[in-house]
């Protein structure tokens, strides 16, 4: 092989050096760099499943402690709930406002409208919450929406 190449000529051996060094980088682009991005990309996922699945952990741990407490689910922290079901389905939070009457205002804006369909089931359904009253428009992308809500504790 090497009497081969040597019997080439000076500029025949500079382009099969080029050749051979773009077909490396080539190959390390390929195998490299796009491999790992999409590892990358499966890891970002498992870690947000981890992340939600922490987060129904999160919430069963504080309803066993309001029923080892005895007091019937009164004692729901509701801002702090509804911050974490809103962080758990990504849904950024705009406004959340407790009032007077122990409910709490939330809003969102130009949230996915299948992210705020899964905090609602979230909240109604893990964490014992009562959706008082909603307002629910189009914010104007595909599949966004503003959303405002009431919540209470049952």
């Amino acid at each position: 092989m090497r009497i081969w190449f040597e019997a080439l000529s000076r500029r025949d051996q500079v382009a099969l050096l080029m050749l051979g060094g773009a077909l490396v980088a080539w190959l390390f682009i390929q195998v490299v760099v796009i491999e790992l991005d999409g590892r990358r990309a499966h890891l970002v996922r498992a870690n947000q499943l981890l992340s939600e699945q922490l987060v129904r952990v999160d919430f069963k741990v504080e309803q066993l402690a309001v029923l080892r407490a005895g007091d019937g689910g009164r004692r729901v922290n509701l801002t702090q709930t509804l911050s974490q079901a809103s962080d758990a389905n990504g849904l950024a939070v705009k406004r959340l406002q407790p009032n007077s009457r122990g409910e709490v205002q939330i809003r969102f804006e130009g949230v996915a409208f299948d992210g705020l369909l899964r905090f609602l089931e979230q909240i109604e359904g893990s964490s014992g919450l009562r959706v008082m009253d909603a307002s629910v428009i189009s914010a104007g992308r595909d599949g966004g929406v503003n959303a405002t809500l009431r919540v209470a504790s049952n």
